[in-house]
């Protein structure tokens, strides 16, 4: 019982500290334009399928936003390039 309660309270606590570093670290990400391009952020990323797996990923300041700027240009690319039902 004590065991049990123990590894919830552990479990409570990890998850209230990892929520609080990724909400420091997105809200770091968004629209800092003078900060430090080497600053290292993390993040907890969802595994698709999945309600509990996480993954915790590291990357500097710049490699986040050459992520974020590739991911927008696929959309953009993909966007553009549609091709309806009358264009075949």
């Amino acid at each position: 019982m004590k065991k049990s309660l123990f590894c919830i309270a552990l479990l409570m606590s990890g998850a209230a500290s990892a929520q609080s570093g990724s909400t420091t670290a997105s809200s770091n990400g968004a629209g800092a334009q003078g900060a430090d391009p080497n600053q290292m952020i993390c993040r907890n990323i969802r595994e698709i399928g999945s309600m509990l797996n996480r993954n915790r990923v590291c990357k500097t300041r710049a490699q986040w936003e050459e992520e974020r700027r590739q991911t927008r240009q696929n959309i953009d690319s993909s966007q553009t390039n549609r091709r309806g039902p009358d264009n075949q």
